[in-house]
């Protein structure tokens, strides 16, 4: 990081207002941590403004935690939109978000208060453009928060690292290998990265009631749940994670699997083909596969063994974080930032991506020992309160934008 870094208070008494332009408005991973971020600056004070793309939970979250949102068609790219009319369309979109954010964001600059005159603009995950681009054109600082290792396809992996190595004076990475990965793609990026673990607020996770959800599921106290959480898609798994289900079940009868996590709309297509294989394969009654659910701690609180099976590195899943702070024992590939996440052997079992019978085989050895499960349960509890507490991520990000500030106020 350039320059001289100010204590928590300092960047306390020097931080501006924030503008955070997001990609979304649901309760997954990415949103949650700004809902974290954003709700801890408000309880310091400081003035800020969200904007999300669309209607979704998060503003009612957002709300509850008495900060502001705005709805606008921010021109988020996603998939769907790779094709020369799809891109056209977003073109558009960003640019009349842009000159919006922008108004909004000099708008914010005038306001009393500390930090006036300047108005740092967050844009979380770089499936946002908008921000980038009205921070350019008003001339004001800019941060990109980077929750994602993009791989495919290839050309827009490098081309979004061509525009945060330009577009932006912080690049905050979510883990060190999404931090390698875009620096890799784009060296212009190096100079400019930070890498701020994501903290939480472990109440959620802690708050469950054992039984809920094997009740809902039909599953017996007596049985080991072996469970995911996230979206269902391409990516996450859910496959890999059905596939040691078919080959564990068999020999081991009290084995239970539960995937619980909804789709992008109007993108079913992985959830179908998951419920086809699950029927077909006479299943239902040992894997049942739930939508989108705001009780994770409910969810958390039943399962034994928590797994992450992303067949793709995972940057920095907050779904990890909040099964450390319920004292489960974490399953996963060894790529991506659970790396950072999991300690090997003693808070969880990394397994070799992306095999299916590696991830088995950790699966059995946690399920044949209560013991075992109790202790990197309680050891992974302990490593999120030394690493990764909500107050830590705050201040780390405090002190970013007062840095931030300084920089642009000293030009």
């Amino acid at each position: 990081m350039k320059g001289a870094v100010a204590g928590p208070a300092q960047a306390q008494a020097a931080l501006p207002p924030v503008l955070f332009v997001h990609a979304g408005a649901e309760l997954y991973g990415a949103d949650r941590i700004l809902l974290e971020l954003a709700a801890g600056l408000q309880l310091r004070g400081r003035a800020m403004q969200v904007v999300l793309p669309g209607p979704g939970p998060l503003h009612a979250e957002m709300a509850r935690a008495g900060v502001p949102t705005l709805q606008r068609n921010l021109g988020v790219l996603r998939r769907r939109y790779f094709t020369p009319l799809g891109l056209i369309n977003r073109l558009c979109r960003v640019v009349g978000a842009s000159f919006f954010l922008r108004r909004l964001a000099l708008s914010l600059a005038r306001a009393p208060g500390p930090g006036q005159g300047v108005t740092i603009i967050h844009s979380n995950t770089t499936a946002v453009l908008a921000g980038a681009l009205a921070a350019r054109l008003a001339g004001l600082p800019h941060v990109w928060h980077v929750h994602e290792i993009t791989t495919r396809p290839h050309w827009f992996a490098r081309v979004m690292a061509a525009v945060v190595g330009l577009l932006t004076q912080r690049a905050v990475f979510v883990s060190s290998a999404a931090r390698d990965h875009m620096c890799q793609l784009s060296t212009s990026v190096r100079r400019k990265a930070v890498v701020i673990h994501n903290g939480i607020d472990t109440t959620r996770a802690q708050q469950g009631r054992r039984g809920v959800l094997r009740a809902e599921c039909g599953f017996g106290a007596e049985d080991v749940l072996v469970g995911m959480v996230g979206r269902i898609n391409w990516w996450k798994g859910q496959g890999r994670l059905l596939d040691c289900a078919v080959a564990l079940l068999p020999q081991h009868e009290q084995l239970r699997f539960v995937m619980v996590g909804g789709t992008f709309d109007g993108d079913n297509r992985a959830r179908d083909e998951l419920l086809q294989r699950i029927a077909q394969g006479g299943l239902a009654s040992h894997v049942v596969v739930q939508d989108f659910r705001a009780d994770v701690g409910n969810v958390l609180a039943d399962i034994d063994i928590f797994v992450l099976p992303s067949t793709e590195p995972d940057p920095f899943p907050t779904v990890v974080l909040e099964a450390m702070a319920a004292g489960k024992p974490v399953v996963a590939f060894r790529h991506g930032g659970v790396c950072e996440m999991v300690e090997e052997g003693v808070t969880g079992i990394l397994c070799e991506p992306v095999q299916a019978s590696s991830l088995g085989a950790a699966i059995q050895r946690l399920a044949a020992s209560p013991q075992l499960r109790q202790q990197m349960g309680e050891a992974g509890r302990q490593r999120l309160q030394r690493l990764f507490t909500r107050e830590a991520f705050i201040d780390r990000f405090a002190t970013l934008y007062a840095e931030v500030a300084a920089e642009h106020q000293a030009r």
